[in-house]
């Protein structure tokens, strides 16, 4: 019988060891998932913050691009405004040409009235100059008569 409580007696001491064993482990698994949860829950913040660092990062590449964007469609509507000078320039440039061509022609048609015109002088000039000699042989023609009439 004392053997008997004895070992009842010990039974009840292993089962208490091996009860306070298994509240250990379960004390210390416990603070192994308080630990691990709290590094998860730090890890979720710094993934978190990160995305943040990144959202901002996107709106500051976003608005970059807007901005470019912008200047790209100044840059655009300057180009078409040059464009459409180059236009008025080459509209401008042909109407010069055509006058020039104009100018030009003319400029050959008042060269050929003067060349007519310097032979028109010219035969004007042979005609005045032969009618001076015959005028003059006239003259002469004249006078020779008038001595040879005053000689009789």
């Amino acid at each position: 019988m004392i053997e008997t409580i004895q070992m009842k007696k010990g039974a009840y001491v292993m089962a208490e060891i091996t009860n306070e064993m298994i509240l250990q482990a379960i004390k210390e698994l416990n603070d192994q998932l308080k630990n691990h949860t709290e590094e998860t829950n730090k890890r979720f913040e710094q993934i978190d913050h990160r995305f943040e660092q990144i959202d901002r990062h996107f709106e500051q590449i976003d608005h970059r691009f807007k901005q470019i964007d912008h200047r790209f469609e100044q840059i655009d509507h300057r180009f078409e405004q040059i464009d459409r000078r180059f236009k008025q320039i080459d509209q401008q440039f042909e109407q010069t040409k055509q006058q020039l061509i104009a100018i030009n022609e003319r400029f050959e048609q008042i060269e050929q009235e003067i060349v007519q015109m310097n032979r028109q002088l010219t035969d004007v000039a042979n005609g005045q100059k032969i009618l001076v000699e015959e005028l003059f042989d006239n003259k002469k023609e004249i006078k020779r008569i008038k001595n040879v009439l005053n000689m009789y």
